[in-house]
């Protein structure tokens, strides 16, 4: 998608839009806006809808794809380990490399590279993501051609 086919640039050609938010979610959205430098609402909300439908346009489609599955997770949770260790030995296929981060006393990080079908990746996070005691999961993907990465977005799953 072209960013700057989507800019406003003649005040008629737009299609005005009403929604409803609850007051505490207008409030974060507000002060992040004001600190990444918006000049209003619009323009966030322009971007924000654009990285939406990127995202989920390329996790829709089929072919090769190489990104970064994301998870953190409570490494006290009883076996959390030994079933993610498991799952990256299943997708072996799948997961070129795994690196580990420890967070904090409790709580690990794990960034899994990975590269193949795009149904495959998918079904690499969803395992990963519904392990009891993953508190969070993310998904970025790039588009494999000619062996080159060709476009980043961001697919984010929250637990």
């Amino acid at each position: 998608m072209d960013k700057d086919k989507d800019n406003v640039t003649d005040k008629d050609n737009v299609t005005r839009i009403g929604v409803s938010l609850p007051p505490n979610l207008l409030n974060r959205f507000d002060e992040m806006i004001e600190g990444m430098g918006y000049a209003n609402r619009s323009e966030a909300i322009r971007d924000s809808i654009r990285e939406y439908i990127r995202k989920n346009e390329l996790s829709e489609k089929k072919g090769k794809r190489a990104g970064v599955v994301s998870i953190i997770y409570d490494h006290d949770v009883r076996g959390v380990n030994d079933i993610l260790v498991e799952l990256q030995h299943k997708f072996h296929h799948i997961i070129k490399l795994t690196t580990h981060v420890h967070l904090n006393t409790h709580t690990c990080m794990e960034l899994i590279i990975v590269k193949g079908d795009t149904a495959k990746i998918k079904e690499v996070r969803d395992r990963l993501a519904s392990v009891r005691g993953v508190k969070h999961s993310d998904l970025l993907l790039a588009t494999v051609v000619n062996e080159s990465v060709h476009q980043v977005v961001d697919e984010s799953s929250h637990h």
